[in-house]
């Protein structure tokens, strides 16, 4: 490892940890309004409504929810989200990539894609990773990262609505 990957941690965050995902969720969100064209709530906050879920009995033991904090040097510099909604294989032990969020500050940098490997190779089986349609940043950065993980050896399909509108990744980590 080099000196850079020493410096980044991913951590499972606990549920006192919440507060912390939930602030980092507002920058999470308002980056992706390029995309999806969401507004803040009247009181000028995003919402998102399965936060709590990731921290309850049924969260983490039924929909597979897990959710991590990255820090680099000690600072806080994203969270990620995992669960097994899936839309292709729709096996209970299939994971997604819920949410991905690196601050732009660390971005293009590598920490998100040592971040997703380390995450995939956290969790065995049936992978699934979204993309919002628009977004191809993220699909470019999706591919990349499962295309180096996978020696080239994942599948991609478009999804349309009602289950998902854009490209899933997917591939089986054994």
């Amino acid at each position: 490892m080099n000196t850079k990957e020493n410096q980044i941690q991913l951590l499972r965050a606990e549920e006192h940890d919440k507060p912390v995902i939930r602030n980092l969720m507002q920058y999470y969100q308002y980056d992706t309004t390029e995309y999806n064209n969401e507004d803040p709530s009247p009181f000028g906050l995003f919402d998102y409504n399965y936060l709590d879920h990731y921290w309850t009995d049924h969260g983490k033991e039924t929909e597979g929810r897990v959710a991590y904090i990255i820090k680099i040097r000690g600072n806080l510099a994203g969270f990620a989200m995992v669960n097994n909604f899936s839309v292709i294989n729709c096996d209970s032990n299939a994971k997604t990539i819920a949410e991905f969020f690196i601050m732009r500050k660390w971005r293009k940098q590598g920490i998100g894609r040592n971040v997703a490997l380390r995450i995939f190779d956290t969790h065995m089986g049936g992978w699934e990773v979204k993309q919002e349609k628009e977004n191809l940043i993220a699909q470019k950065f999706w591919e990349s990262v499962v295309k180096q993980y996978t020696n080239g050896r994942y599948n991609k399909q478009e999804s349309y609505e009602p289950k998902w509108d854009g490209p899933i990744i997917y591939f089986n980590k054994q």
